[in-house]
């Protein structure tokens, strides 16, 4: 399939989950919410603030022994240069909080926005006309304005006397709160600084994640969105889950990772005794240590219905399980080998659907216990991905017009790496699935499960890269669902 084909596809999609999006119900977001402090950084005053500070030696010895934690200001220049490099996007944490003074007095910030991926998924579903219920376990005045007030009804469970009731954000703030501010430092690919004889440069654009919280890094649960989600728990139709990422090996109180894991789990449960028709995802995160990514897969992974992955956090998960081979493949964006990463995890968890999103394409496997016919997943992705695409343009979390108007101006690009992948991926099935090469490359799915859906990304140079996966997320689910209950329409009376 060509470009122009594919353009035609995303203007379809944009068609359809427009005329059905009213179907959807409320949305329930979780966990984590904080506050991104966005800084544009450039190769130059990189390399200046190395320089005089003599860290030449020890940044080009962390770049080849990455710590993956911040103890350091080093650390954090390290951490940048290390995502520079590989051009993956990666999350550090900080263990001390004078490095958050030393970020702001040497770096600042170009400017902040709501961050974590449940905020980021709670303003994509707002602008997009919803009710969204999310955790919040911090809402200072400067959280609270964050929440977007242009669209849709966002509401905070607040527990009054012996009830719970919903309020706005900025009447259920808590002025005693901690604010959370995580530095989001965003490169592009024209960063190049010199270290110690060696130049390192950005092959792509990407982000580098420097964070510092005590609360979200325990899956901490608002007892009032404890009570609230579950009064209203029946009239949702999809949860979206997220900062399991954010999870520590150890805690001062003396709590464990599984700990905190069950305790999610535990809510879970209580939404599906309610409501067992319930769909929930979860955003899987980087995840720097091995352990926590296994109890997070053993733990977490069997009690929801749908994952989201990069191609990095799927090579680590897979590492996980076991697997050597093809890591390399999958961070090189091989849609083969992404699509057999991708249907290994999602048998043995027995997941009704997976779906890894990468800077060129998104690659979906989903059953037929999912309930959504392959071509109106294929038309949720593409509204996902055009959503993200239209957050990469402007700059800002977009509208449906705002999406519109992006595909119309013709500053998005289908990836031609996405192209020639998809015909590799077609060649393979066909070899080894006995599936017609020309008919998926028409398609963009397979009619035979898992069924499998593969879009090319829109690509434009960006002015915003945090939360493009967050977007794809959350916007493809709420089509996925208006699309289903399209589906079921005609049989309901």
């Amino acid at each position: 399939m060509f470009a122009e084909d594919w353009t035609r596809k995303y203007f379809q999609a944009l068609k359809e989950v427009s005329e059905s999006i009213g179907l959807c119900r409320m949305f329930i977001t979780g966990l984590n919410t904080n506050i991104d402090g966005l800084r544009h950084v450039k190769g130059e005053e990189v390399e200046r603030i190395i320089a005089e500070r003599n860290l030449e030696r020890e940044i080009q010895h962390k770049l080849k022994h990455p710590p993956r934690e911040i103890r350091t200001f080093s650390d954090v220049l390290a951490g940048i240069l290390f995502c520079v490099k590989s051009g993956e996007g990666e999350e550090w944490f900080i263990r001390d909080p004078k490095i958050t003074e030393m970020n702001k007095s040497i770096f600042g910030y170009d400017r902040l926005r709501m961050g974590g991926q449940c905020g980021i998924m709670t303003n994509v579903l707002a602008l997009l006309n919803f009710r969204v219920i999310p955790n919040v376990v911090a809402l200072p005045r400067i959280q609270a304005e964050l929440f977007t007030t242009s669209g849709g009804e966002i509401i905070i469970p607040r527990t009054e006397g012996n009830r719970i009731v919903f309020k706005k954000p900025l009447e259920a703030v808590r002025g005693n709160d901690k604010t959370f501010i995580h530095w989001i430092f965003e490169f592009d690919d024209q960063f190049a600084a010199r270290i110690n004889g060696e130049t390192v440069r950005a092959p792509v654009e990407n982000r580098f994640i420097a964070t510092f919280d005590d609360e979200n890094i325990k899956l901490k649960i608002d007892p009032a969105f404890r009570e609230g989600t579950l009064e209203v728990i029946s009239r949702v139709g999809t949860v979206m889950l997220s900062g399991y990422h954010m999870l520590q090996s150890n805690y001062p109180d003396g709590s464990k990772p599984e700990d905190h894991i069950k305790n999610t789990i535990d809510l879970i449960k209580s939404w599906r005794e309610k409501n067992t028709e319930l769909r929930i995802h979860s955003e899987i995160g980087f995840v720097a240590d091995n352990k926590i990514r296994k109890s997070i897969l053993n733990l977490m992974t069997p009690n929801v219905n749908s994952i989201g992955l990069n191609e990095g956090e799927l090579a680590d998960n897979l590492y996980t399980l076991g697997q050597r081979d093809g890591l390399e493949e999958i961070r090189a964006l091989s849609a083969t080998k992404t699509y057999q990463g991708a249907r290994k995890i999602m048998e043995k968890y027995r997941l009704s659907r997976v779906i890894i999103h990468n800077r060129d394409y998104s690659l979906c496997l989903i059953s037929s216990s999912h309930g959504i016919k392959p071509q109106s997943e294929l038309h949720s992705i593409l509204f996902g991905a055009l959503l993200a695409a239209a957050l990469a343009y402007t700059g800002n979390f977009p509208t449906i017009k705002d999406a519109e108007k992006a595909l119309r101006s013709g500053e998005l690009k289908i990836s031609e790496k996405a192209l020639k992948e998809h015909q590799k991926l077609a060649t393979f099935l066909e070899n080894q699935e006995d599936y017609p090469k020309e008919k998926f490359l028409k398609d963009g799915f397979t009619v035979t499960e898992p069924f499998t859906i593969f879009i090319p990304s829109n690509l434009t140079e960006p002015r915003a890269t945090v939360g493009l996966g967050d977007t794809i997320c959350s916007a493809s689910l709420a089509a996925e669902e208006a699309l289903t209950r399209r589906e079921q329409k005609p049989n309901q009376n």
